[in-house]
């Protein structure tokens, strides 16, 4: 049975073609103005423009382009609030088609059903979007997504993007997504059991100009695989790791050697990625689910799955960077 997994990621609503902080929209305070018909709206907060994209995908429709159809029940009761933040949830519906299978028993491995080219597989899935509270140290701008996934089943792809195309053609807002943090990226998929390769690159310039014009000069590449560190050393490893995401010029040092460029082959979720240190903006977090979460059915128990939520949320907000810092 598939496991059952998250995907998470940090938000946050701008408007278009603004490229400064002034830009961004602060998501627990009121908002007016005039959508792309010129009509006027006001807003008690950011989470009330995400109900009306709830209430705008609430049947099953078909996305002929993405050959994947999609539909979100939300109720307005589906709301969690704490001392530090507001959590709405929904469910979304969703099945992809186009190409033809054959459904057979797991048991008896006989052909029960033959899937058509229009055939659609809907599953079930859930998506949470945090709103942390303002507090005396700053005005909130960050929100998140948190997806649950089933095995390599998701929907992030297609309700963010449904969801920018929401804001742009009715709101003149642009939805951008984020890493929660750095630190938190390499904490929950960097892992030592995760990784089974690291790439190192030292870049050289010669002090001759006639040399830094030949392709490939300077460059040297250090690759370990079959990875086996002790706990001591690994530490150390993870420390330069995190010291190295915290900034474009940040070298990573291994063995007393400093490199300007450090990629990891990493297992994250089903897949092997390879993925550049410095450059973990726009990557989202996957981890798995406790399994006494799914149910016989291998979807999660919509009650415990939040009260899980809950405690996830409340461990990436502790690393979280709730401003916009441009």
């Amino acid at each position: 049975m598939p496991n059952l997994s998250i995907t998470a990621c940090s938000f946050c609503l701008r408007k278009m073609n603004s490229k400064n902080k002034n830009g961004v929209y602060n998501l627990n305070e009121e908002l007016s103005f005039s959508n792309i018909s010129g009509n006027s709206y006001h807003f008690t907060n950011c989470s009330e423009l995400f109900e009306l994209f709830f209430e705008k995908h609430s049947s099953l429709t078909s996305y002929a382009d993405r050959e994947q159809t999609f539909q979100c029940l939300y109720n307005c009761k589906n709301c969690i609030e704490t001392d530090a933040f507001k959590m709405i949830y929904t469910k979304i519906n969703s099945g992809m088609y186009g190409s033809t299978s054959e459904i057979i028993d797991g048991n008896t491995s006989n052909l029960n059903y033959k899937k058509k080219a229009s055939d659609i597989d809907v599953r079930p899935f859930y998506l949470a979007i945090v709103f942390p509270k303002d507090n005396q140290k700053v005005t909130v701008q960050k929100g998140m997504f948190i997806f649950q996934n089933v095995g390599q089943y998701g929907v992030k792809t297609i309700t963010t993007y449904l969801m920018q195309q929401f804001f742009k053609n009715n709101y003149k807002i642009s939805l951008n997504c984020m890493t929660i943090a750095p630190s938190l990226f390499i904490k929950k998929n960097l892992k030592k059991e995760n990784i089974s390769k690291i790439r190192m690159i030292k870049n050289f310039k010669s002090s001759d100009i006639a040399d830094n014009q030949s392709l490939g000069y300077g460059v040297e590449v250090r690759e370990i695989g079959n990875l086996n560190f002790t706990e001591s050393r690994w530490e150390k490893i993870k420390d330069s790791i995190r010291y190295a995401a915290g900034g474009k010029n940040n070298l990573f040092e291994f063995e007393n050697k400093k490199y300007d460029n450090l990629k990891v082959e990493v297992k994250i979720g089903t897949r092997t990625r390879t993925i550049g240190v410095h450059n973990l903006e726009n990557l989202s977090i996957i981890e798995d689910i406790p399994d006494n979460i799914k149910m016989l059915t291998g979807h999660p128990n919509e009650k415990l799955l939040m009260e899980y939520l809950v405690t996830v949320v409340s461990e990436y907000l502790e690393e979280m960077v709730l401003s916009v810092e441009e």
